[in-house]
């Protein structure tokens, strides 16, 4: 009998009606875009003669910070050198140290090194390095002319890039090295660049 008192008051019920979800309006704002109707372009307003730059065009913007510099970041330091010697960790990784570092070879180097050290990471990367002889005589300074890859483990601190002359000698002159990290070569991962010099 209860239940059938219950169950009669429940159908005599009258259905509820929720509100309906509120509409987006176009000159509302969502996701903290609070000043933009759209993602802003963090380009400068106050450069004359210069309106949003289109996103394809954000390598090439002022407003970014130059790449022509010597690597910072994860990098605790960078330095070429004649060679280098090795030392074990505790942890199986390596200590890498340049021997006789400098930024002047001579034509009779068999090889540029350039010796790295890293701060301290959580995953394993490669750290690569594209060479271009910068002033050379005959040489186009768009074109490298060699490349050379580091993969990092986690134990590792430090590391070094290996570089060979295109012809098998050196020619006089300024090159730099072009240092990226990551799995391939882009602007967006270049880190910055190193300069050497064959007398």
């Amino acid at each position: 009998m209860l239940f059938l008192t219950l169950g009669t008051s429940s159908l005599a019920e009258e259905p509820r009606t929720s509100s309906p979800s509120p509409v987006f309006q176009p000159q509302e704002t969502q996701h903290g875009f609070a000043e933009f109707d759209s993602p802003p372009d963090f380009f400068e307003d106050d450069v004359p003669n210069e309106g949003s730059a289109p996103y394809k065009d954000y390598s090439s913007s002022p407003n970014l910070p130059s790449f022509d510099h010597k690597p910072g970041g994860l990098f605790e330091s960078l330095v070429f050198a004649e060679s280098f010697e090795e030392d074990r960790t505790i942890r199986g990784g390596h200590i890498l140290v340049p021997v006789n570092p400098t930024d002047t070879f001579p034509q009779s180097a068999k090889s540029i090194y350039l010796v790295f050290g890293v701060h301290e990471h959580l995953a394993p990367f490669q750290i690569i390095g594209r060479l271009f002889p910068e002033e050379v005589f005959g040489k186009d300074d768009n074109e490298w002319i060699d490349e050379d890859r580091a993969d990092l483990a986690l134990e590792d601190d430090s590391g070094y890039l290996k570089f060979f002359a295109q012809d098998g000698k050196w020619q006089p002159g300024h090159y730099r090295v072009d240092v990226y990290v990551g799995y391939m070569v882009n602007t967006m991962n270049k880190m910055g660049t190193m300069r050497f010099v064959i007398e």
